[in-house]
C-alpha cells in the first residue's frame, strides 16, 4: 500500500468539504449528527438503545482538521482510575454535551480544529476530512454491540482517528481505516462484503505507528479494553484512555531526547497578548505577557509542537493562524473560548494546584498569560484522562529579562539549524554542545534562544563555568556521572501521568545513587553557586535505596508480566514465587512423607488436567489408606485420592503465578505512588543536573578550543580581540583567521534606547565584574569622544564579510548566555536586542518578493532598535535597481548612525557608502584584505581599516565555474562601463553635495573641477613622459591624495 495519496484521493479523504470550501460566509446550522455524515444512519440504528437523544445545532466552522485518538499501548498496562469511568464520558468537559456532539461539519468536539504541522502527501495543511456518508445496514439490520460501542466513542472524538482495541489489535474502520492505510502503509481490508473498510495494527507495535502519525502532524486517541475479556459478561468494556497529540507526548519512543516538546496556548484580548508554554514530558510550565506583534517571534523561539487558539467560528480564522502555520510550523488546535475565560482560568488553576488564592502561585490577578495557562491545563486533563501531578506551578518569565531575538535573527545566525539544509549539524547549537545528558541538551537550546540581560545571572553562570574550568578532575567526575544517568526530567513526566514502567523506576534509582559523588565533586569546587546546586541534590538518597533494594536490576518493561521485585522485598510474594519454583520439590517431599506415613512404597503423587493433583494407590494396598484420604477417581487396579493439604497446594499452585503477578502489580502501584510524592524534589534535582551539564560542557569546550571569559562593562562598547567564528573555526581549524572588532554605541542621541541603568549596570569597576585576562588586568575605557558605532565593511565576494559580522553577533549572544567565547579577549556592554538582515529569501505564497522581505526585516530593525541593540546588516538594498538600492542603504546607514546610534556592522558592495565614513562621525570603514597575483585573487580573510575599491565579482564567478565566454564578455562590458562612468559620477549626488558642504569655503573652484579643467586644456601632442608624470602628481596633490 502506497504511503502517499494522489491529489484526488487527498481531496476526498483529507481536503476541504466542498460545501465548506465555497461558503466563506458560514453555513446554516446542522443537526447534532450532521458533522459526521455517516452518523445519520448510526443515530437511527442506535436510537432504540437510547444512545442518541439530542439534536443540538451549531454554526458551521470554516476550516477543519484531524484529531487522532489513541488508547493505551498495552492491554495489560497500568490504567489510571479515571480511565475506568463511563466509556461515554465527554472529551471536553468545558463544553456542554450537546455542544460537543453537535460540532459543525468537519469540526471535532470542543471547538478543536487541528492543523497538521507541515504539508505532506499524507497530511496536507488545513487537512479536514469528510466522515462516512452512512453506515451500510440492510433493512432490519442493527449494529452489533461492539460497533455500537465503537460509534459511541467515535462520536466523542469527532474527526479523530480512533484506534479501537480488539484483542491483540487496534482496529480502525471506515475513513479512519482508509487514512491509516495511506499514512502508515498498512493493508486495507473490509468486512460485511466490502461495506466496512477495516485496517488494524498489532498492539505491540503501537509506538512505531504512533510516531508516524504524530510526525505527520495528527492527533491520536486510543480506546482500550478496561476489563478482562475472560471475566466480561457480554461486550468488553472499553474507554478512551488518552489522546496523543503533537504537543502532549510523554512516550520515550515518540520524543526527540535532545529537544523539548512544548504545547503552547495564546490568548489575545483588547490589543494585548499572553503566552503559556508547557512541556508535559517534564512538567516545566511558564507564562509570559507579550505584545501581539511579538507573539509569533516568541513562538518561533519556543518552537512548540502544538499551539492552542481560542475558536470563534463566527469571526473566521484566528489572526495568528497563518503565521503560526507558516513560520512556527506547529500543529494548531482550536479550543472553546470558555477555556480561556478569566473566571474559568482562576478556578482551574486553584483546583489543579490545590490553592485557595493565586497569591500562592506568585500572581496577584489573572492576566492573559494565566488564561492561556488554564486552557493548557484543561487540554492536558482531557487528553491524558487524569490530573498530571508533575506539572510545576506556572513560572512568570517576562520577555524583558532576555535579549530580543526575532525569528529572522534565529534563522540568519543559524542558532539551531543551518539555512541551507535545516540540519542541526553546522549550527551554533551543535558547535557549543558538549552535554552528556538529554536534560542538558534541552536546556542548552533554551539558553541559546533566550540570552540573559541580567548581569548578575550572567556572572553567576560565569563563576560556575570558571570553577569547572579550573578543576578538571571534578569536572570529569560530573560529566561521567551525567553520561551514565538517565533522563530524569522525562522519567518524572511519565511518573506524573502514571505511565512509568518498572525498568524506568529502577533506572531512576540507579541514577539517584550517583547524587552523593556529584555533591562531593560540586562542593570541592569551592564556589557558592556550585554549593547551591549541590544542595538541590540532597534528600533523595533514601529514595534511591528503596528503589534499588525493591526492584530487580533487570526489571521488565510491562507491569503484569511479573519479575518486577527483588527476592526478599515482600514475604507473601516470595512464598507465591516459591510455589512455582519449588513445586516439583514440594511434591517429591510430600510423596515421600506420605509413603512413610502410610507404609505404601508404591504410593505416587501425579496430576492431570481433568482431576488436578491426586494420590494414586494400587488395590493391593487399599487397606492401608488413611481415613483422611478422600477418594477422587477409580482406575484400573488403583484408586486416586486427595487430601486437604494436597488440595490447598493445588489451589495455590494453579493460581500462584497469577496471584504473584497481581500482587506485584499492586506493590508496584504503591511504590510508584511513594515515588510520586517526591516529584518536587526530583524536579528540583533535574533542573540542577541540566544546568551542571551545560556549564560543565562549556568548560570542556573552553579548554579544548581556548575560549575566554567575556568582560561586561557599563559602557556600551563591543571590543573583541582575535575573535573567531564558533562554528566555522571548528571546520577550518588552524586555517581560520581571527579578527578584531571595535564598536561603541552612542547614547547621546536622545533615542528611546535603554541606558545602562535600564539594563542593570550601575558601573563595572566598583562592582567587581570579572575580566577575561588571566592576569586580572583590564582594558582601558574607550574614548567616548572618538566613538564609532557603525562599521561599513566592503571587500570582495567570498572574502569573509558575512562570516565576520555573524561571528560578532554569535560571540555577543554567547557572552549573554554566560558562555565563554572564542577570542583572545572580549569586552562589551550589555545588549538588549540582536537584529539581523542577512541573506535572500522570499515568501511567494504570501505575495512577498525577496526585496519586500528584505525591506520588511529592515523596517522592523529601524522601528525597534535602540542605542543598546546590536544590528547586523548584509547587502541591504541589493534587490532593486542600483540607484534605489544605494539610496536606501545610504539613508538606512544615516538613520542607524545618527538617530539610533546602536552598534552596527553593515557589509555592502555599494562602495559609494564608504563616503559616509568621512561625512558622519559615527561611521567608519573596514575592508577585507585581498592580494592579486597575476590573474588570481588571494583572499586573506583579514579585516583592516579603510574602504575597498573593488569587489572582484568576475574573479569569484571564475572560481564558481562560470563559462569562459561569459566571463570574457563580462570583462569587456566592465571595461566599457569603467570608461564611461567616472568615479565621481558613480557616487550619489547627495555624497558630493554633503561633502562639499563640509569642506572649507574655497575662493576658487572645487579640486575635482580644477583637475577636469586642466585635463581639458592639456595639449597631448606637446606632453612628454616626464611632463605627464609631473601632471599626474600635481593632480593627486590637488585632490588631497598622497604622492
Amino acid at each position: 500500500m502506497s504511503k502517499s495519496c494522489d491529489s484526488g484521493a487527498r481531496h476526498a479523504i483529507v481536503g476541504y468539504p466542498e460545501s465548506d470550501a465555497v461558503n466563506q460566509g458560514g453555513m446554516p446550522a446542522l443537526t447534532a449528527w450532521a458533522w459526521h455524515p455517516r452518523m445519520a444512519s448510526v443515530a437511527s440504528a442506535m436510537a432504540p438503545h437510547g444512545t442518541c437523544s439530542h439534536a443540538t445545532t451549531l454554526p458551521c466552522a470554516r476550516r477543519v482538521g484531524y484529531i487522532l485518538a489513541v488508547a493505551s499501548e498495552d492491554p495489560k498496562c497500568d490504567l489510571p482510575a479515571e480511565a475506568s469511568r463511563d466509556a461515554s464520558a465527554r472529551l471536553a468537559p468545558s463544553a456542554a454535551p450537546s455542544a460537543n456532539s453537535a460540532r459543525p461539519a468537519g469540526t471535532p468536539p470542543n471547538s478543536e480544529r487541528s492543523t497538521p504541522a507541515a504539508p505532506s502527501a499524507a497530511a496536507p495543511a488545513n487537512s479536514g476530512r469528510s466522515m462516512p456518508a452512512s453506515v451500510p445496514l440492510r433493512d432490519g439490520e442493527r449494529l452489533t454491540p461492539a460497533m455500537q460501542q465503537y460509534w459511541q466513542q467515535k462520536q466523542q472524538v469527532g474527526q479523530a482517528i480512533l484506534l479501537f482495541r480488539m484483542g491483540d489489535f487496534y482496529e480502525m474502520f471506515y475513513e479512519d481505516a482508509e487514512l491509516a492505510a495511506r499514512v502508515l502503509g498498512i493493508m486495507l481490508t473490509s468486512r460485511d462484503g466490502g461495506r466496512t473498510p477495516l485496517a488494524g495494527i498489532p498492539h505491540h507495535a503501537l509506538e512505531s505507528y504512533l510516531a508516524k502519525l504524530v510526525a505527520a502532524g495528527y492527533k491520536v486517541a486510543i480506546s482500550e479494553q478496561i476489563e478482562d475479556p475472560r471475566q466480561a459478561k457480554g461486550i468488553v468494556d472499553r474507554a478512551i484512555v488518552r489522546i496523543v497529540t503533537p504537543g502532549t507526548l510523554t512516550d520515550e519512543a515518540l520524543l526527540d531526547r535532545t529537544r523539548s516538546n512544548l504545547v503552547a496556548a495564546v490568548c489575545l484580548q483588547h490589543g494585548a497578548g499572553g503566552i503559556a508554554a508547557l512541556e508535559l514530558s517534564t512538567g516545566d510550565f511558564h507564562v509570559r505577557m507579550c505584545p501581539p506583534q511579538q507573539i509569533v517571534d516568541e513562538l518561533c523561539r519556543l518552537e512548540p509542537a502544538e499551539v492552542l487558539l481560542a475558536d470563534d467560528a463566527a469571526a473566521g480564522p484566528h489572526a495568528l493562524e497563518a503565521d503560526i502555520r507558516d513560520r512556527v510550523r506547529a500543529a494548531i488546535t482550536y479550543r472553546s473560548p470558555t477555556d480561556f475565560s478569566v473566571s474559568r482560568a482562576e478556578q482551574v488553576l486553584k483546583d489543579h494546584f490545590g490553592i485557595a488564592r493565586l497569591d500562592g502561585l506568585g500572581f496577584d490577578h489573572v492576566d492573559l498569560s494565566l488564561q492561556a495557562a488554564a486552557a493548557l491545563l484543561v487540554y492536558v486533563r482531557e487528553t491524558q484522562k487524569l490530573t498530571a501531578r508533575h506539572l510545576c506551578p506556572p513560572r512568570r518569565e517576562p520577555i524583558e529579562d532576555y535579549i530580543v531575538l526575532d525569528a529572522t535573527t534565529l534563522r540568519s545566525l543559524e542558532i539551531e539549524r543551518t539555512l541551507r539544509s535545516g540540519a542541526r549539524a553546522g549550527s551554533l547549537l551543535a558547535a557549543v554542545d558538549r552535554t552528556c545528558n538529554p536534560m542538558g541538551a534541552r536546556l542548552l537550546r533554551a539558553w541559546l534562544c533566550y540570552p540573559l540581560k541580567d548581569i548578575e545571572q550572567i556572572r553567576a553562570r560565569q563563576r560556575i563555568l570558571a570553577a569547572l574550568y579550573e578543576h578538571p578532575p571534578q569536572r570529569s567526575v560530573l560529566r561521567e556521572a551525567l553520561r551514565e544517568m538517565g533522563d530524569l526530567g522525562r522519567t518524572i513526566g511519565r511518573l506524573g501521568v502514571q505511565r512509568t514502567h518498572p525498568r524506568e523506576l529502577r533506572g531512576l534509582g540507579d541514577g539517584l545513587t550517583k547524587f552523593a559523588p556529584l555533591r562531593t565533586a560540586l562542593r570541592a569546587l569551592k564556589c557558592e553557586e556550585c554549593d547551591a546546586l549541590a544542595d538541590k541534590l540532597e534528600d533523595l538518597d533514601e529514595l534511591a535505596a528503596i528503589l534499588c533494594t525493591a526492584l530487580n536490576k533487570d526489571a521488565p518493561l510491562t507491569l503484569r508480566e511479573g519479575g518486577i521485585f527483588a527476592a526478599g522485598h515482600h514475604a507473601e510474594l516470595d512464598r507465591l514465587r516459591a510455589i512455582n519454583v519449588d513445586g516439583q520439590r514440594w511434591l517429591a517431599e510430600f510423596q515421600a512423607r506420605e509413603s512413610r506415613r502410610t507404609g505404601i512404597p508404591s504410593l505416587k503423587v501425579a496430576y492431570n488436567k481433568v482431576f488436578g493433583y491426586y494420590i494414586e494407590i494400587t488395590n493391593a494396598h487399599r487397606e492401608r489408606v488413611p481415613p483422611d484420604y478422600v477418594r477422587r477417581q477409580t482406575v484400573k487396579n488403583a484408586e486416586r485420592y486427595i487430601t486437604d493439604e494436597l488440595k490447598r497446594y493445588e489451589a495455590e499452585a494453579l493460581s500462584a503465578d497469577a496471584r504473584a503477578r497481581e500482587l506485584e502489580y499492586e506493590l508496584f502501584v504503591e511504590l510508584r505512588e511513594q515515588v510520586a510524592r517526591h516529584i518536587p524534589m526530583l524536579q528540583r534535582a533535574a533542573g540542577a543536573l541540566a544546568e551542571i551539564d551545560v556549564l560543565a560542557g562549556w568548560a570542556e569546550l573552553a579548554q579544548q578550543r581556548k575560549y575566554v571569559a567575556p568582560e561586561f562593562v557599563a559602557e556600551p562598547v563591543l571590543e573583541i580581540t582575535a575573535g573567531r567564528h564558533p562554528v566555522v573555526e571548528q571546520a577550518l581549524e588552524a586555517a581560520f583567521v581571527a579578527n578584531d572588532t571595535w564598536l561603541v554605541a552612542r547614547e547621546d542621541l536622545g533615542t528611546a534606547g535603554k541606558g545602562s541603568r535600564d539594563l542593570g549596570i550601575e558601573g563595572s569597576r566598583d562592582r567587581g565584574i570579572e575580566g577575561s585576562r588571566k592576569d586580572g588586568s583590564e582594558g582601558e575605557p574607550s574614548d567616548r569622544a572618538s566613538a564609532k558605532s557603525l562599521a561599513l565593511i566592503t571587500g570582495p565576494n567570498m572574502a569573509g564579510k558575512s562570516t565576520y559580522i555573524r561571528q560578532v553577533a554569535l560571540l555577543t549572544l554567547l557572552a549573554h548566555c554566560g558562555c565563554w567565547v572564542p577570542a583572545r579577549r572580549m569586552r562589551l556592554g550589555l545588549v538588549d536586542r540582536i537584529f539581523t538582515r542577512v541573506g535572500a529569501a522570499d515568501e511567494l505564497a504570501r505575495g512577498q518578493s525577496t526585496f519586500m522581505v528584505e525591506m520588511l526585516e529592515t523596517a522592523n530593525i529601524l522601528h525597534n532598535a535602540t542605542s543598546r541593540s546590536l544590528v547586523i546588516l548584509d547587502e541591504v538594498g541589493r534587490g532593486t535597481s542600483t540607484f534605489d538600492g544605494v539610496s536606501l542603504a545610504w539613508a538606512i546607514t544615516e538613520h542607524l548612525g545618527t538617530r539610533i546610534g546602536c552598534r552596527t556592522l553593515f557589509a555592502t558592495h555599494y562602495h559609494e557608502l564608504t563616503e559616509l565614513g568621512e561625512l558622519l562621525e559615527s561611521v567608519f570603514n573596514l575592508n577585507v584584505v585581498v592580494r592579486e597575483y597575476e590573474d588570481q585573487v588571494v583572499f586573506l580573510h583579514r579585516i583592516a581599516p579603510g574602504a575597498a575599491d573593488r569587489s572582484y565579482g568576475l574573479h569569484v564567478a571564475k572560481l564558481a565555474g562560470v563559462p569562459r565566454p561569459v566571463l570574457e564578455r563580462a570583462n569587456a562590458v566592465l571595461t566599457e562601463l569603467e570608461k564611461t562612468f567616472s568615479r565621481e559620477s558613480q557616487r550619489p549626488v547627495l555624497a558630493a553635495v554633503q561633502r562639499r558642504r563640509q569642506r572649507q569655503l574655497r575662493l576658487y573652484e572645487e579640486p575635482e573641477d580644477a583637475v577636469v579643467r586642466e585635463l581639458r586644456e592639456c595639449d597631448l601632442k606637446q606632453l612628454d613622459t616626464v611632463g605627464a608624470v609631473e601632471l599626474i602628481r600635481r593632480w593627486r596633490v590637488i585632490l588631497g591624495m598622497s604622492e
